[in-house]
């Protein structure tokens, strides 16, 4: 008996992250022409609740590999080859599946190496398999074509141990890392679909600052372990999609990261959110399913304080951001936990430089302002209303709704 076929998974990936709907707010779009009615509009996150008809029986489950060791001792050998970047290699399996049921978990790779090595598993674009055999013994061939090779991905190896020595220092705790990691990724990515892998891969998203949900989650997974920090790469659904995230421990606790979803749009390239920074499985199960059984429960609820913050910005150990809740500015101080509110202002796009806070005030037109958060007290610059405003270097730097980069020295 013999039976072949050539699955192209690239169908698959594209349908998990095109999935990955990218963002809290769709309707932020910077590089439009934002119309005198829309101008001075408060701006609040959109809802992603799942649809009742979604459910997880179309995603793996680890009970598979415990009902059938056989299955994972054979994807582990598969994953040995894939790691090393084979093109054409054969494996043997001696578990209890046959026939359909086998071809079934054959067509659904991805989903059983993600549970042997994540990373791995994002590596390649599509396969075909053929297979044949009797009884308790199937010998399968296997050829694959690669998303990435061993050059680029020595690349990053490179790049996320820069990231390990720039980034997290031996003082930090759990929580710092795992923040740092979270910044980062949602600075460095913008959500784009387009790229020569279509934004799939980690080595896309280190070179070119764009990608989908895979790389985001996939570079996070990276990140995570190179902070010394122990972390699950996890994919289900979310606005009723496919889609890709992280669990990371913090301090022997479990908890949610999804570094897509706190990228707060395409368009706002340095617009970082905390909407979705370690959160408990109660929470997270608003707007995402998974299999639990294949994931650490995530229980504890101790940084829901993170939770109402967006369009934030971090200096000094204080996080300076617009609320969720109200739209006002606040400021969380991480050493002393204090939350104290500095304006009644509505501000987007905040950048902290010093005791400065620099934002488009959305109760004043989207004006550029400068508030002191000290003592609140504001002062508008511009009289005109701008978007994606950051420092670098003592600059200021936003752009004009006419889509013009302007600066200023501070």
């Amino acid at each position: 008996m013999k039976n072949k076929i050539s699955l192209l998974l690239f169908l698959c990936l594209v349908s998990i992250l095109v999935a990955c709907a990218d963002d809290v707010d769709t309707t932020l779009v910077a590089d439009s022409p934002v119309t005198e009615e829309s101008t001075g509009e408060l701006k609040h996150p959109e809802s992603k609740a799942l649809s009742t008809t979604i459910s997880t029986n179309n995603l793996f489950s680890t009970t598979l590999y415990d009902e059938d060791p056989a299955l994972l001792q054979f994807i582990q050998k598969v994953e040995k080859h894939i790691a090393n970047f084979e093109q054409d290699f054969g494996v043997t399996y001696t578990g209890k599946l046959k026939g359909e049921d086998f071809e079934q978990q054959l067509n659904d790779m991805t989903s059983l190496l993600s549970y042997v090595n994540p990373y791995t598993a994002g590596y390649f674009l599509d396969y075909e398999w053929t297979y044949w055999g009797e009884d308790k013994k199937l010998s399968v061939e296997f050829n694959i074509t690669y998303l990435t090779d061993a050059k680029k991905e020595a690349q990053i190896d490179a790049y996320v141990n820069k990231f390990a020595h720039t980034y997290i220092s031996n003082d930090m705790n759990d929580f710092e890392r795992a923040k740092a990691v979270n910044d980062y990724v949602v600075l460095l990515a913008t959500y784009t679909e387009d790229g020569a892998t279509e934004g799939q891969t980690v080595y896309e998203l280190i070179q070119d600052g764009t990608g989908v949900c895979q790389a985001y989650a996939l570079l996070a997974y990276r990140l995570f372990l190179a902070a010394d920090l122990e972390t699950d790469y996890v994919y289900g659904y979310s606005d009723d999609e496919l889609h890709a995230w992280n669990l990371v421990n913090v301090d022997g606790d479990w908890y949610h990261v999804d570094t897509t979803w706190n990228d707060v749009d395409a368009s706002e390239p340095y617009a970082v959110s905390y909407a979705y920074f370690l959160l408990n499985d109660e929470k997270l199960r608003s707007d995402h399913l998974w299999q639990t059984e294949n994931y650490h429960a995530a229980t504890n609820d101790a940084y829901a304080f993170m939770h109402d913050m967006w369009y934030a910005d971090t200096e000094n150990n204080v996080i300076y951001y617009n609320s969720i809740h109200d739209g006002k500015v606040y400021k969380y101080d991480l050493t002393t936990n204090v939350n104290q509110q500095i304006t009644e202002t509505s501000c987007y796009y905040l950048a902290v430089h010093h005791d400065a806070i620099y934002c488009s005030d959305y109760d004043n037109g989207g004006y550029l302002t400068k508030i002191i958060s000290s003592d609140g007290s504001k002062e508008v610059l511009l009289e005109q209303e701008v978007l994606n405003l950051h420092t670098e270097n003592d600059v200021l730097y936003y752009k004009t709704i006419d889509g013009e980069v302007m600066e200023e020295g501070l």
